[in-house]
């Protein structure tokens, strides 16, 4: 049965073992070829310049993030790493945007920073100082700042007014307290006013709070990881460049033993002959007379 099989489909049988010996006679080609380069490959990447991060986690909003890509953070940063005394301005503020990646939080609102560069301390230096821009940036200016501080003054003086108001309602309510009987409609609504005087207080704390944080802008109190000092190179990575250039190296020496195969054995048949030759010629350039 297996020798029917054979005569009845010679050309299987034939193209598998032209395959075998194809692969046999450039054994050595496609085995050293893709190790040398590999070898190669790994030699470089040991001297290429290697690159480290420092990761910082800041709480803040998602506006944050789009405020470290702008010339607002980026250029004070780049002045105080130097940057901008070796490049030009627009260079330097190019060049620290490469280097920074932010990663935004959806639920916890927290925004890590990932700051790149030659040595740690680079890396840790220049995360410092897009923070350092960061905070800036975030405290109000101008026109902004002075409304936040007087809404800030009028919102501690409506709390000084309601507090001098139940220091003199105080004494009268424990009055009240130490009488005898059931208080009557009036001593009703001067408890009902000294709750109400708390609850002014307590709501003007809560907005001068507030109005305070915001003329504070970022400081290092929502900094949940300080700038780290990384230890070792994210890149390059040495192992996976070496088997990336071996493996398409491998690639490419097989399917030019297969294609330098494919042209010697048509050259023996006479109509492969007769289109390789069209090819070249039609490849071939002729100068016009």
């Amino acid at each position: 049965m297996e020798t029917t099989r054979q005569l009845a489909n010679p050309d299987a049988e034939i193209s598998l073992l032209d395959l075998l010996v194809t692969l046999a006679d450039n054994a050595k080609l496609l085995i050293l070829g893709p190790l040398a380069v590999g070898l190669i490959a790994l030699a470089i990447a040991f001297v290429l310049p290697k690159s480290f991060e420092s990761v910082a986690i800041l709480q803040s909003e998602p506006a944050t993030a789009s405020l470290i890509a702008t010339a607002a953070v980026l250029d004070p940063a780049a002045a105080s790493l130097g940057l901008a005394s070796s490049e030009s301005v627009e260079l330097a503020r190019q060049t620290l945007r490469d280097r920074v990646k932010t990663a935004m939080g959806r639920n916890d609102k927290l925004l890590t920073i990932t700051v790149s560069g030659r040595t740690p301390q680079q890396a840790q230096a220049s995360a410092k100082a897009v923070l350092a821009a960061i905070y800036a940036q975030s405290r109000p200016m101008g026109a902004s700042k002075l409304k936040l501080e007087t809404q800030l003054a009028d919102t501690k003086l409506r709390q000084q007014k309601a507090i001098r108001a139940g220091d003199v309602l105080l004494p009268v309510l424990e009055s009240i307290n130490g009488r005898s009987g059931v208080p009557d409609g009036r001593d009703a609504e001067l408890v009902k006013g000294y709750t109400e005087l708390l609850n002014t207080v307590s709501a003007a704390q809560s907005q001068a709070l507030v109005i305070e944080a915001q003329l504070e802008g970022l400081t290092d109190s929502q900094l949940v990881q300080a700038p780290t000092l990384p230890e070792k190179a994210v890149s390059p990575k040495k192992g996976m460049i070496a088997v990336g250039a071996t493996l398409a190296t491998g690639f490419m020496l097989l399917l030019f033993v297969f294609i330098r195969n494919g042209l010697r054995n048509s050259e023996s048949d006479p109509a492969s002959a007769a289109k390789l030759a069209r090819i070249r010629r039609a490849l071939t350039f002729r100068p016009k007379a």
